[in-house]
């Protein structure tokens, strides 16, 4: 009982300071508790919340890059036409069977017609009888040419087609984004939608390739045969070379095209002076009533194409190509030396592998070596991921 009354004393003594110390206990608790405790959580709910927009970002931009593929495909076709047609070699390569076994044109049978020249169904007398008046020689010059220069207009025009598609589909996704992120930051969970007017404004602006598809090639193409012209004007068709001096030769050719920037880049999108007749083809509601929006991607686009990361890019696809073509010819001829026409005979094959846009399953990428070798390409996904990031 003693004990009992002395804490009952001790207490009675000294309550207040009991009371005083027991509620500040408590006050420091909940302060820890509210402050400290919550803060912890706010940083982690911040933390969860960057890690799933980091997310969200790389995943956009793997979505981004696949659709720049898939665009690339479908469009391929308007592309490839016109220079094949341009360049046919299908029917100089009949015209010189014919000199050779001194057949009349008139005597051209089915069984003649291979997966070489199914063109020929479509041609009639009159462009046939075009290159049979030219001699042999004639002949063959221009289907040497006309081969090489259909391979580099393919390979220039479908690797500037990539790197433009991955160019303007990344500056419309970065924007769809930062859209997007000002309506998480107001805590809306709401996808932004686009209005009537901004998808009319896109999908022009994505039009403008029409350019490249429809016209740009055409100046590729006439300063390649130049130069292709010049280049292989010394060989004929029983040289013998390596792969490896063949490589050299359309290497040659390759830094003498990209000597001539200015050329390339109006080819590739549209400038002041050539504007107004591509919106007359795609959008002519545009020519005279220039959207904000519009005018700023255009000038976004023009100013990238400018920069010498967009020509150093283009450059890197284009020898890539080359790469594939040569490991192609690696394996399909046995001879370390070959005769010039048997080269040019292997390019026409390589010419059909390029312009292929049949594909099955993108993850796998199966279909076109040539592109899903570009496809791959690291510094492809850095100057996607350069357009993308570049957040003002």
């Amino acid at each position: 009982m003693a004990i009992f009354s002395s804490l009952s004393s001790f207490f009675n003594k000294h309550k207040r300071k009991i009371f005083i110390t027991s509620t500040v206990g408590v006050s420091v608790y909940y302060l820890v508790n509210y402050f400290i405790i919550r803060k912890f959580r706010n940083f982690q709910n911040s933390l969860t919340q960057d890690l799933f927009i980091k997310e969200q970002i790389k995943r956009r931009f793997i979505q981004t890059q696949n659709d720049c593929y898939y665009t690339l495909l479908s469009l391929l076709p308007v592309l490839i036409d016109p220079i094949i047609s341009n360049s046919p070699i299908e029917l100089i390569t009949k015209a010189l069977k014919l000199k050779k076994s001194n057949q009349n044109n008139k005597e051209i049978s089915d069984s003649m017609l291979t997966t070489d020249n199914l063109i020929l169904h479509s041609t009639n007398d009159n462009e046939l009888n075009l290159y049979l008046n030219k001699s042999k020689s004639e002949l063959w010059k221009l289907l040497k040419v006309k081969t090489l220069t259909r391979f580099l207009t393919l390979n220039y025009c479908i690797s500037s087609l990539l790197l433009l598609t991955r160019l303007q589909l990344n500056i419309l996704a970065r924007k769809s984004y930062l859209q997007s992120a000002i309506q998480m930051t107001n805590n809306s969970t709401s996808q932004h939608e686009l209005t009537e007017e901004e998808y009319f404004i896109e999908q022009s602006y994505l039009s403008l390739s029409w350019w490249l598809l429809n016209k740009g090639w055409e100046s590729i193409n006439l300063k390649i045969e130049a130069i292709v012209d010049e280049k292989f004007k010394l060989l004929n068709a029983r040289n013998e070379l390596t792969i490896d001096e063949f490589k050299y030769l359309l290497s040659d050719c390759i830094n003498e095209i990209n000597d001539d920037k200015l050329l390339l880049i109006n080819a590739i999108f549209p400038n002041n002076d050539n504007l107004n007749l591509t919106l007359l083809n795609i959008q002519p509601n545009l020519i005279n009533n220039f959207n904000q929006s519009f005018v700023k991607l255009i000038n976004e686009t023009t100013l990238i194409l400018n920069n010498d990361y967009f020509l150093e890019n283009l450059n890197v696809l284009v020898l890539t190509n080359i790469d594939t073509l040569v490991t192609n010819l690696f394996n399909n001829l046995n001879d370390s030396n070959t005769k010039l026409a048997n080269l040019l005979a292997q390019l026409s094959v390589q010419c059909e592998l390029l312009s292929n846009n049949n594909f099955e399953n993108f993850e796998e990428l199966s279909g076109n070596q040539y592109i899903n070798e570009l496809n791959n390409l690291d510094s492809l996904d850095d100057f996607s991921a350069s357009i993308y990031s570049n957040i003002e």
